[in-house]
């Protein structure tokens, strides 16, 4: 018998497959029935499912025995097939879940806004300095037509500035700069000038990701960012973007495997390739260039900060605040400032997630009671648990009947802070059975003590994480 958190999460990706096409036939809602039989699936599944996000139903199934996987996999397939097309979104969503479910991808979900991922595009992105040259910048016009006969659009960052530098005037762009947002001062037209024909993949991943569209991506290794068909979670509309591992030994190969996967469920069709004829004259101000010039030209955007503030230990900073509404977690964006109203074990517990999320953004901290990994990470607790309160008895984070209350009460006092829009950049994320994460970037956090402000990854209490993570 399937447990509940998987039936919830089957509904969410079911109900996201039948309605990526914009058309619900009566067939597929006959196998909908089905399944629904099969898996004992409800009304309040549904119910439930309609409050998880389709990343949080991807780990759940990943985490599920070999043959569960591929059997979802197979309904999934009968369901796209059932009105007698797969389309390339529905194609896009089961590719998904299948290189989830082999630890080479996960799904990201999080409020919709204006970004320049579209579901017609396959974006590299790579946060290093230093990147290696790769099969992109020697073979990229084959790698764009290989991408290009499933009918994606194959987005490599260094290319498209190349795209901004063949307006060989600079005055050029600084006009078309100045068309898309004509209140800029001249100064910022020539920064953003060059910020766009400089631009490499850490900037985007940083400056335009994480920066000005507030992603709260983090990586380890360079990814395929795509867009997947948008959900509606709790009545909010949620972008889905599909972040796959690039294997950076044969770019070519597995993009080759990735679109004739695609090709393979999706039907016939025609591909209409229209390259710009004269760039170096004119800009073609549509999809991704659009986007990205739009993200660019706008004003500069505030971005979000996370505050500990240190109430224990040998530097603690004074709580000046009335009763009741004492706070050890402060989130901020300019001065707007929204504190997290929990207690000391949930602001360590914060804490914690902090670090290991700075330490692993992939995966956090996995707390899955084995007793050596049990051991770091109650260690760990105790630092963190030694800056935000002085009470002696410390709570095993470890153990599963103190672990879930102390989740559900940092969720909820994150939920009634007064963010509204952006509060998955600072909710602890799943990311396998029982490992999570916290999305925004370490670099956006600050311990704060008696002695003045410290950058989470210069802080004692992250090297003394370190330290015990061995």
């Amino acid at each position: 018998m399937a447990s509940i958190e998987l039936k919830n999460s089957l509904c969410r990706i079911l109900a996201d497959l039948v309605k990526s096409d914009n058309v619900i036939s009566v067939d597929e809602m006959d196998i909908l029935e089905e399944a629904a039989k099969f898996y004992e699936l409800t009304k309040e599944c549904y119910v439930a499912s309609y409050e998880i996000s389709l990343a949080e139903a991807a780990v759940c199934l990943a985490d599920q025995k070999m043959h569960v996987r591929e059997k979802i996999v197979d309904l999934m397939e009968n369901l796209a097939l059932k009105d007698g097309e797969c389309c390339r979104e529905e194609a896009l969503l089961i590719s998904s879940i299948e290189i989830v479910n082999s630890g080479k991808g996960r799904i990201l979900s999080m409020p919709l806004k204006n970004r320049p991922i579209l579901p017609s595009q396959i974006v590299y992105v790579d946060s290093t300095y230093n990147p290696r040259k790769n099969d992109l910048d020697r073979n990229y016009e084959e790698l764009r037509r290989i991408v290009e006969m499933a009918g994606l659009e194959l987005i490599y960052i260094p290319r498209v500035a190349m795209d901004f530098k063949v307006m060989k005037k600079v005055k050029d762009l600084v006009r078309l700069i100045s068309l898309v947002n004509p209140t800029l001062s001249e100064r910022a037209f020539l920064n953003k000038t060059r910020a766009l024909q400089d631009m490499d993949s850490r900037y985007f991943f940083l400056q335009v990701l994480n920066g000005k569209l507030q992603m709260g991506l983090t990586m380890q290794r360079p990814s395929w960012l795509i867009g997947l068909p948008n959900s509606v979670v709790s009545g909010n509309d949620y972008a889905n973007y599909l972040c796959y591992d690039v294997n950076m030994d044969d770019i070519k190969g597995q993009l080759i495997t990735f679109i004739e996967g695609l090709n393979r469920r999706q039907g016939p069709y025609v591909v209409h390739v229209n390259h710009h004829a004269d760039q170096a004259k004119d800009f073609l101000y549509g999809g991704f260039h659009k986007a990205l010039l739009d993200v660019i030209a706008a004003d500069k955007v505030e971005t979000w900060e996370v505050r500990v503030y240190t109430r224990a230990g040998r530097n603690p900073v004074i709580d000046l605040s009335e009763p009741g509404h004492k706070f050890s977690i402060e989130i901020c964006k300019g001065d707007a400032k929204y504190p997290v109203l929990i207690n000391g074990r949930e602001a360590a517990f914060y804490l914690l997630l902090l670090c290991g999320s700075a330490s692993s953004p992939q995966r956090g901290i996995d707390f899955d009671y084995e007793r050596e990994l049990s051991k770091k990470v109650q260690a760990q607790f105790v630092e963190a648990y030694h800056l935000v309160s002085n009470r002696e008895k410390i709570p095993d984070i470890t153990s599963s009947s103190t672990f879930r209350p102390i989740k559900t009460k940092v969720m909820k006092g994150l939920e009634e802070c007064g963010i509204k829009g952006e509060l998955h950049l600072f909710t602890p994320t799943k990311t396998g059975k029982n490992s999570y994460y916290i999305p925004i970037n370490p670099e956006n956090v600050t311990i704060i003590s008696r002695e003045g402000s410290t950058p989470l990854l210069e802080s004692s209490i992250y090297k003394a994480y370190l330290k015990l993570l061995g």
